[in-house]
C-alpha cells in the first residue's frame, strides 16, 4: 500500500528578522566609531522586550531601541562646555520607535565672573581688569571730584596735583606728595605771575622778602629793596638810610644799622634805622651814651624787621619823628606858637621852641641831658636848644 504525504511550503518569514537582526547587530560592531561619532546604532545590544544603556553623546544621548517595546536607557550627561544638541540614535528596524534626543548641553560651560565682580565700592569706582582691582583712577577723566582732578597713574590715586605747575595758589604753591602745600624754596614758586620768591618762615609765595629782593630791580645801578612787612617792591634803595631816617627792611638802612620798630609812651611810632652798638667797622658807636648822641639810649636784644637781634642805640626821651622835624620845621603859622604841631606825642617828645631872639618859632625835642640832643645842641629846660 502506498502511503502518500503532503509536502508543506518552508517559511522563511522567521528567518529574516533574526538574520537582519544579526546583521545589523555585526555592522554596529565593526563601525562603533560611527555609531559614537552619528547615533546610527542603538545602545548596547538589544533583544526583544529589553534595552541596554547606549554610550554618552557630548550631550545627553537617548538609548535606542530595537526589536522591542521597551526604551534604551538614556547616556550619560555630557561634560559642561560641550554646546550644541546632542539627540540619541534612532532605529525602526521590527520594532517599536526609538526613543527621543537627549537633553541640551551646559551654556558656555562653567560662567566666567566678570572683573571685580563686576562692581566697585564709591571710593573706588574704576577697575583695573589686569590686576582685578579696584581703583580710583586709571587716567584724568576718572578724577571729577573736589579739588583731586589730576590721576596718579603709578598709584592709580586721584590726587590735587602731579607736580608743582599744578598749583595756583601762593598760599599753597609746593606739589608735595600728591597736595598742593606751602612753598620751601623759590623753584617751588616759579610758575606764579610775579610772585617769585618763597617767603619761608610763612610759607607762602611772594614778590619779595626784606632778605631776598633781586626781583625788585635797580635804580641807577643800586639794587631797590622790599618792603619786608608788606613783602613788595618798592623805590627805596639798598643802604639809603640814615639813623632815625623811616625804613622798610634792614636792607634799606646803612651798613652798621638796623630797620627797628620805635616806641613811646606805649605807642607805635614806625620803622627806624638805628645803629648797631659795637657795629665799629661799619660806623657805628661801642658805647651809645659816650659818642652815640643823640642816641644815647641802649636797647638791649631788640628785634629788627627782618628779624636780626641785637643790642640798639635808641633814643632816650624823643623820638625819631621830633629829630627829624628838629629845627626846621615851623611851629607858630599863626600868632601863637602851637606845640602840637611838633614830635608825635607832643608836648612829651617834641616842644615848639623859639630861635634865638628872632619871633621864628621851630620845633626842638626833649631831652635828659646834652647826650640826647643832635651835634653840639645843649640841653636846656629838657628842651634842646634850638
Amino acid at each position: 500500500m502506498t502511503t502518500s504525504r503532503t509536502l508543506r511550503p518552508f517559511h522563511f518569514s522567521w528567518i529574516v528578522p533574526s538574520v537582519a537582526a544579526l546583521f545589523v547587530a555585526q555592522a554596529c560592531a565593526d563601525r562603533a566609531g560611527d555609531c559614537d561619532a552619528n547615533s546610527l546604532c542603538s545602545g548596547g545590544s538589544n533583544s526583544a522586550g529589553s534595552s541596554s544603556a547606549g554610550k554618552g553623546g557630548s550631550g545627553a544621548e537617548a538609548g535606542a531601541n530595537s526589536g522591542g517595546s521597551s526604551s534604551g536607557k538614556a547616556g550619560m550627561t555630557g561634560t559642561s562646555g560641550d554646546g550644541g544638541n546632542t539627540s540619541g540614535g534612532a532605529s525602526t528596524v521590527g520594532g517599536a520607535a526609538a526613543g527621543e534626543g537627549g537633553s541640551e548641553a551646559g551654556a558656555g560651560g562653567t560662567p566666567v565672573t566678570p572683573p571685580c565682580g563686576g562692581d566697585c565700592p564709591v571710593d573706588k569706582p574704576v577697575c583695573e581688569a589686569a590686576t582685578d582691582t579696584c581703583v580710583q583712577c586709571l587716567m584724568p577723566s576718572d578724577c571729577t571730584t573736589g579739588a583731586k582732578t589730576k590721576c596718579d597713574t603709578a598709584a592709580n590715586s586721584c590726587v590735587e596735583c602731579l607736580a608743582s605747575a599744578d598749583c595756583s595758589d601762593a598760599k599753597a604753591a609746593k606739589c608735595d606728595k600728591g597736595a598742593c602745600a606751602k612753598c620751601t624754596a623759590n623753584d617751588d614758586c616759579a610758575h606764579i605771575a610775579g610772585k617769585t620768591v618763597c617767603d619761608t618762615k610763612a610759607g607762602e609765595c611772594v614778590q619779595c622778602t626784606g632778605k631776598d629782593y633781586g626781583s625788585c630791580g635797580m635804580d641807577n645801578g643800586t639794587p631797590l629793596v622790599c618792603d619786608s612787612l608788606k613783602r613788595t617792591c618798592t623805590t627805596s634803595k639798598e643802604h639809603d638810610a640814615v639813623p632815625c631816617d623811616s625804613c622798610v627792611s634792614d636792607a634799606n638802612c646803612k651798613a652798621g644799622e638796623l630797620c627797628v620798630l620805635e616806641r613811646y609812651s606805649n605807642k607805635d611810632v614806625g620803622y627806624f634805622c638805628f645803629w648797631k652798638q659795637g657795629d665799629t667797622g661799619n660806623g657805628a658807636p661801642a658805647d651809645c651814651f659816650t659818642n652815640g648822641h643823640p642816641y644815647a639810649g641802649t636797647q638791649a636784644n631788640a628785634t629788627s624787621v627782618d628779624g636780626v637781634k641785637a643790642d640798639i642805640c635808641s633814643l632816650r626821651s624823643s623820638t625819631c619823628t621830633a629829630v627829624g622835624q628838629f629845627s626846621s620845621k615851623n611851629c607858630k603859622p599863626a600868632a601863637v606858637p602851637d606845640d602840637s604841631l611838633c614830635g608825635f606825642d607832643s608836648p612829651n617828645d617834641g616842644k615848639c621852641d623859639q630861635v634865638g631872639i628872632s619871633i621864628n618859632f621851630r620845633c626842638s625835642m626833649t631831652c635828659l641831658s646834652d647826650e640826647d640832643c643832635p651835634g653840639v645842641v645843649k640841653c636846656k629846660g629838657f628842651v634842646c636848644d634850638i
